[in-house]
């Protein structure tokens, strides 16, 4: 049986302010879930938080909505898959680093960039051009890729 709860406007308020603090994300239309250990999925389906609650009872939460947080202590670190969905793509304005097509190659890989931050989050966007290709976490004089392995070019 899975351990979910469908966030009130209280506690939604709260991700969102963490959000836009870090990335400039200010609105999302969705129900916000908690499952697991501080893991926050969307959903924007037509499905009423009392169907939802029902079939999280049945079925395992990871099917319902998408991914978009992990709470870190007080840190918030947005899913590789959340970056580029559209509506969240277009908000996103704040902690970025853009990189080199070399350095793209390298972080698809899975290895960290051997680039200093000096300022900023704790959690970065990485960009190349137009593209995000991922979230990774600023360690002094490197940044530690979180690009899930199944995602990575081999």
């Amino acid at each position: 049986m899975s351990n979910v709860e469908i966030l009130d406007k209280t506690k939604k308020k709260k991700i969102l302010n963490k959000l836009e603090e870090e990335f400039g994300i200010k609105k999302l239309n969705h129900l916000f879930i908690k499952s697991g250990n501080n893991r926050l999925r969307i959903f924007s389906g037509s499905l009423s938080k009392e169907e939802l609650n029902t079939i999280a009872k049945k079925i395992h939460v990871e099917l319902i909505g998408s991914r978009i947080v992990n709470i870190e202590k007080d840190d918030i670190r947005i899913s590789f898959d959340a970056i580029n969905i559209p509506e969240i793509k277009s908000q996103i304005n704040k902690n970025i680093i853009e990189i080199t097509d070399d350095q793209a190659k390298e972080w698809m890989k899975g290895n960290d960039l051997d680039i200093e931050i000096v300022d900023k989050a704790r959690f970065i966007i990485i960009k190349n051009k137009e593209d995000f290709l991922g979230v990774g976490r600023v360690q002094g004089t490197f940044i530690k890729n979180y690009v899930p392995k199944e995602r990575r070019v081999k």
